[in-house]
């Protein structure tokens, strides 16, 4: 057993082509101390987007600069995440008042000047796909673009849906259902079955026989970690059955009156965006690729979260909270709201609603051990939204939060702050623990300490 060796890259395969990614184990331990460097848990970058804004009440930490001691309540879903945490305030970027420019060149700040709602250009490059270009070539994806399921109007808009773009005018594909992440990730496939519905073949038994033969090679640790992995595997499959059930009962119940939605898109939004996220640990975790972005929602949403106790109306028009009456052109006609504070803690109960999912994200990778360390530990987490107050489409101040620790490139625990610097600044200092030293991007071509 101690002479057996496998390389880091190693799969389960099984019937049909499925194929499945495994978490570093102790049998691919390298037998060098220059092996063991190089093979050393390989850091994540994800960019997580959150449009409409963030004012800045609900959004800078109550402790001041310096060490995080104490969150204001609105971003209390990260309490027990403080020390995995570094916000950066004063950070600013044009975005000429448009969720489309604002949305579309998050990732590559300023717009041009001429606006790429006018021009049909961002500009130049995304971050993240700069990234990707490099350490893409280690993984068997090079990066994974997802976003919810679009709501309302603008539905169709190509710059409110898209943050990573491979050039000047064309963006990456996105996916937002977890099933065809999931099949992409594992190679799943479906079958058909009586009534002209499909069954997902379940990817882990499809490798359960390769599984255990490996099991009977490996240590006792790697017997656990392995067990370990494939219960969250089949716990992930469980979910997503189930959820696709749930979700079609939903719709014929209401067939009357609601558009059946698709089975894989779960009607709990909650439960979505949660299931959305398992799929970037699940990337992650299986070294599938180390580059992921997440649109939690297109810029400019008109997502209802009447779902939320005390909420009622649409994101974008929530965020417009100044103007209470119901009748601008952002309001859907047949909602009002009998005060300007009342509108504005709906606003922020949106919020604190998207960092409980965010939340869920971090926690998720932080229970999952890994080196000497954790899955979090070895990842750099961007959180964060092109405008500061969404009734002001303001981009200084930006709300900006990193999560995770970059295999220790990054001191976590602070908050810091830049007066006024350009937010590419920070996206400079991103690519450089990345590994990926980039000269210049927006026009900038100072970076900012974030570590």
């Amino acid at each position: 057993m101690n002479s057996w060796h496998i390389p880091r890259r190693t799969f389960l395969r099984g019937a049909a082509g499925a194929i499945l990614g495994l978490p570093l184990l102790e049998v691919m331990a390298p037998r060098s101390a220059r092996a063991a460097a190089k093979a050393a848990p390989p850091v994540r970058m994800g960019c997580v987007y959150l449009p409409n804004g963030v004012p800045n009440v609900a959004w800078r930490p109550e402790g001041g600069i310096g060490k995080l001691t104490k969150l204001n309540g609105w971003l209390s879903p990260f309490d027990s995440l403080k020390e995995n945490l570094q916000f950066i305030s004063g950070l600013q970027s044009p975005s000429n008042g448009s969720h489309a420019d604002a949305g579309a060149t998050w990732l590559i700040r300023p717009c041009p000047d001429n606006r790429a709602s006018q021009s049909g250009s961002v500009g130049e490059t995304s971050m993240d796909q700069l990234v990707a270009r490099v350490v893409g070539e280690e993984t068997p994806f090079a990066s994974l673009e997802l976003i919810s399921r679009a709501q309302g109007s603008h539905s169709r808009s190509l710059l409110r849906s898209n943050i990573s773009w491979r050039n000047a005018t064309t963006p990456v594909p996105r996916e937002s259902s977890p099933q065809a992440i999931y099949d992409r990730l594992t190679g799943a496939d479906t079958e058909e079955v009586e009534g002209g519905d499909s069954r997902r073949r379940s990817t882990l038994d499809a490798v359960l026989q390769d599984a255990r033969d490996m099991r009977n090679n490996v240590s006792t640790a790697d017997q656990h970690k392995l067990d370990e992995y494939l219960d969250a595997v089949r716990s992930v499959e469980k979910r997503m059955g189930t959820l696709a059930e749930e979700t079609q009962a939903a719709a014929r119940a209401k067939a009357a009156t609601f558009p059946r939605p698709p089975a894989e898109i779960p009607e709990d939004h909650a439960a979505y965006l949660r299931l959305m996220f398992d799929m970037i640990v699940l990337a992650y975790w299986t070294d599938s690729t180390r580059v992921a972005t997440f649109m939690l929602d297109q810029a400019q949403t008109n997502r209802y979260f009447n779902f939320i106790p005390g909420v009622e109306g649409m994101w974008h028009a929530l965020s417009h909270w100044r103007d209470f009456s119901g009748k601008t052109e952002d309001d859907d006609g047949k909602t009002f709201w009998a005060t300007q504070e009342i509108k504005f803690n709906q606003y922020l109960e949106v919020i604190k609603f998207h960092h409980e999912q965010v939340a869920y994200f971090l926690n998720k990778l932080n229970s999952i051990e890994e080196g000497d360390g954790t899955l979090l530990d070895n990842s750099m987490i961007l959180y964060g939204s092109p405008f500061a107050d969404g009734n002001e489409h303001v981009s200084t101040n930006l709300p900006i939060l990193l999560a995770g620790k970059a295999g220790g490139k990054i001191k976590t625990g602070h908050h810091i702050e830049h007066p006024e610097a350009p937010a590419e600044g920070m996206y400079l200092s991103m690519m450089d623990v990345m590994g990926v030293p980039v000269h210049e991007i927006g026009g900038i071509d100072t970076a900012l300490t974030i570590t």
